[in-house]
């Protein structure tokens, strides 16, 4: 991280944005989360997901994922390094989502190029990983609630999308899956938060003035 702060320090200072980079936005457990970083995550799509409120700032979403990331990452001893060959394929995939135009205008608008959004693609991916290994034990799912979910769930919402459930015995795997996906992340959007509130965490609010 402290490399990563430097390198950025170092184009900032050939490109004018020493300012933002100065800026730090946060201090989680020592490590500091400077308003490029915040603003390259929002930019780029680079947390969680889209906003809860299409109307609030999208930088504190993208603040909010790199608190996370941090106060997991210095918890998951365990995760080993992603490859180059994965990073490099999450990079393009990135500039697929975005289209090539807008992916170079945003690397131009801060002064990067395509190797300094790295960092940011792999704490997203070394998160993500760390949070599949520590939840990733097998969930028991009973028949009833497979059942409860076809009914409730699972067959209405074939309907609102003008299609067909199928008999729930050819459907019973794929709605096994999901209940099974949908307790992962609620186990892990529970465990983050736990983490969270026993973090040393300070937030520097004029910064994103």
């Amino acid at each position: 991280m402290t490399k990563r702060i430097i390198l950025l320090a170092l184009l900032a200072a050939a490109t004018g944005l020493a300012q933002t980079v100065n800026c730090v936005v946060a201090i989680v457990n020592g490590e500091i989360i400077t308003l490029l970083d915040v603003e390259v995550t929002a930019a780029f799509g680079l947390g969680h997901g889209p906003a809860a409120d299409p109307d609030a700032d999208p930088r504190l979403a993208a603040l909010d994922a790199l608190i996370d990331r941090r106060i997991v990452l210095g918890l998951a001893r365990e995760v080993r390094g992603v490859s180059g060959e994965e990073i490099d394929a999450a990079v393009a995939e990135l500039r697929a989502s975005l289209g090539p135009e807008d992916f170079a205008a945003k690397l131009a608008r801060f002064g990067l190029d395509d190797l300094d959004i790295w960092p940011y693609v792999e704490d997203r991916l070394l998160y993500e990983r760390a949070l599949e290994l520590r939840f990733s034990q097998s969930i028991p799912v009973s028949f009833t609630e497979i059942e409860r979910y076809y009914r409730d769930i699972y067959a209405p919402e074939r309907a609102r999308f003008g299609g067909t459930a199928g008999p729930l015995e050819r459907v019973a795997g794929e709605i096994e899956s999901r209940i099974q996906g949908e307790r992962r992340a609620r186990q892990a959007t529970n465990w983050v938060r736990d983490m969270r509130s026993r973090a040393d965490i300070e937030i520097k609010k004029d910064c994103l003035k």
